[in-house]
Parts: structure tokens; sequence; C-alpha cells
């Protein structure tokens, strides 16, 4: 199920050694004693510091045994959601119960879950076709969760109605890293910050008020009488081609209760990051695709510009400096400013700026 989840960095960062190996195998065979199957092998996928993975061959074929490395509330939504899905068409991996017919077992502060092992193939964004199903897929997704509901007791987690909010944090952010770059003088990836970051924080307040006077609050309130799970992580890692000539949609963790273009923008925006001009082909390509399954009203589509024009991905690359202190090059942070200002003269267009 899980063969193509970490990219190529990923598993370089989590090389495990022979004993550490041998020590999540043998975690894995005393976990899967709770589950009524006959292991033949374990093999471990992915072994890092956050979820676990392992394919086990049994008498009736490979499964995926995982352990969901989150806040066990948040898990449980998740893997309710995940169930919901599975028994009602969906392609995602079904979960399988174990032996007291539960969809997980608790062990220590974790909970660890077996699902059904999809085999297939990753997708390639560079591929028409490919790109043509994966967005498909998304607005397969979206309309095939309609209805869940948590189970009595399981918090439902949403960001319904938090989008003005997660705005304001990060502007503020932003214009707080302002007195970090100030305390270096003699950087120039802080001296360009300090240079050109107001201008985008100018545009961040105007991008805040045309969502508040925008479709936005509305379809909030109509989307909390029949809700929408987003996947918050679809993509190239979370999709696979099957076997079976089908989009699978695997990694179901981090689904919450949210708009569904908030998935459209985090997978669209970032491909259209991938070249120094804007691609209106692809752009529209993208959308087009998805609206074939789960079309979208002017008003929605607009909301959607809107939330593509916030700097998230400049955002992103000033936190990896101010926050994470990673080393980042000064030419990154222009191509993060060259880009903000490609992105912005595409989508204002569409919108009454």
């Amino acid at each position: 199920m899980l063969e193509n989840e970490l990219n190529e960095t990923e598993q370089e960062e989590f090389v495990l050694t022979p004993e550490e190996e041998e020590k999540l195998r043998n975690l894995a065979a005393s976990i899967i004693q709770n589950w009524d199957v006959t292991v033949n092998e374990i093999e471990v996928i992915q072994g890092g510091q956050m979820a676990l993975v392992w394919k086990i061959q049994t008498d009736l074929g490979p499964i995926c045994l995982k352990r969901i490395h989150r806040p066990e509330k948040k898990a449980l939504f998740s893997i309710n959601a995940q169930h919901y899905l599975a028994e009602n068409g969906a392609r995602v991996p079904a979960i399988i119960p174990n032996k007291e017919n539960q969809l997980f077992t608790k062990y220590g502060p974790f909970l660890f879950v077996v699902y059904d092992w999809i085999e297939g193939r990753p997708f390639e964004f560079s591929n028409p076709d490919d790109l043509k199903m994966v967005m498909k897929g998304l607005g397969e997704f979206h309309l095939w969760s309609k209805g869940y509901k948590p189970p009595e007791g399981v918090p439902v987690f949403r960001k319904l109605g938090r989008w003005p909010n997660h705005y304001i944090k990060r502007l503020q952010q932003m214009k707080t890293w302002k007195l970090a770059a100030e305390q270096m003088p003699d950087d120039p990836f802080s001296q360009l910050y300090l240079a050109q970051i107001d201008l985008f924080l100018e545009e961040g307040k105007k991008i805040l008020n045309k969502l508040l006077s925008s479709n936005y609050l509305e379809w909030v309130a109509e989307e909390k009488k029949e809700p929408t799970l987003c996947h918050q992580d679809y993509g190239t890692g979370n999709t696979l081609l099957g076997n079976d000539g089908d989009i699978w949609i695997i990694d179901l963790d981090t689904v919450s209760f949210d708009l569904p273009i908030r998935d459209l923008r985090k997978i669209i925006i970032p491909l259209m990051d991938t070249t120094t001009a804007w691609n209106e082909d692809e752009f529209h390509f993208m959308i087009e695709a998805y609206e074939t399954i789960n079309p979208l009203t002017p008003e929605q589509k607009e909301v959607m510009y809107i939330d593509s024009l916030f700097p998230y991905e400049l955002y992103d690359i000033i936190r990896e400096k101010y926050v994470r202190k990673t080393d980042i090059l000064v030419s990154e942070l222009e191509q993060g400013f060259i880009y903000e200002q490609i992105k912005g003269d595409a989508l204002k267009k569409y919108i009454n700026w």
C-alpha cells in the first residue's frame, strides 16, 4: 500500500542499521498477533520517527501494518474516516479489523492499524494522462467523503471557517521575523527579506479582505451541514495507479473537514511553482479535470483563486530560515519573491482585484 509513501530524500534520512530493522520486525511480529493472520515474512517499509510501516506477507497475501504517528484523538478521526470511505466503495485501502473486531490496536501511546496492501506505481505529474487521473481522483475522493460522521466520542477535526485566522497568524509571523532579520545585518537573505517583505505583507492583508468579502463564509456555513473531507496531503506520494488500472488514495492520517478547494490549491500551486513562468494551460487543465467529477460554481472558484494568492510557498521558505534555522540560499528567497509576483499577476485577473 505505502511503498511509495516516502520520497527519496526522506528514505535516505532514515537509514536503519540491521539491529534497528530487526527491532522493528520484532515489534511488528508482536503487534500483528492481535490480528487473525498467519505471518510468513515481515519487511520494514518505513522506519523513521514518523509513521512506522511494515509489509507483512501472510497466507492470504500481503497486508500493511502501520503505526499512526498522530495524537490518539486525531488518529481515531482519520481511522474511522478511512473505514467509512472504504465501506462506501472509495478506492482507499480497507482497514482489516483485529481479533476483537476493532479497527486498531493500542500499544503504548500509539495506535496500530492493518490495511489491505495496494500494489501499484506512483503517478508522473509530467504525464497529462496521469495528471488528469490524479485530479479526477481528488474529485471522487471529495464526493466519496460526503456523509462521514465520526462515531460518538471521537472528536471532529475541521478547518472550516479558520482560513482568516490562518492568514492573520502567518502574516503576523512574517512581520515578527523582520526582528530576527534585523539582528543579522551581514546576512544577504535577511537583508533581501527586509527590503521586500513589506510589499507582500500588504498584499496579504488585501487577500484577507478579499476572502472575507467573497462567498467564503457562506460556503463554510453550507459545508457545515454536510462537510467534505480534505486529504490535506494529496499528491504523488499518496496516490497510486493500481494494478487494476484505477487510482488509489493512501495515507489518510491528516484528513479533516474543510472546503474541497483547499486540496486543489495544495496540489495545483506547488506544481505551478516548478517553472519560472505561469503555465496557464496546465492550470486550467487541472481544474477542468477535477470539475469533470466535482463541478465548482464561479463563486467557489473565486474563493480558490483568492486562497491561491496567499503567499504560502514564500512563507514556507522564510519559516525554514527563521524557525527551523535551515541554511537557505538567498537565491531561494529571490525565486520565492519572483514566483509570488508571477502568481499574483496570473490570478488577479480572475477576481475583482
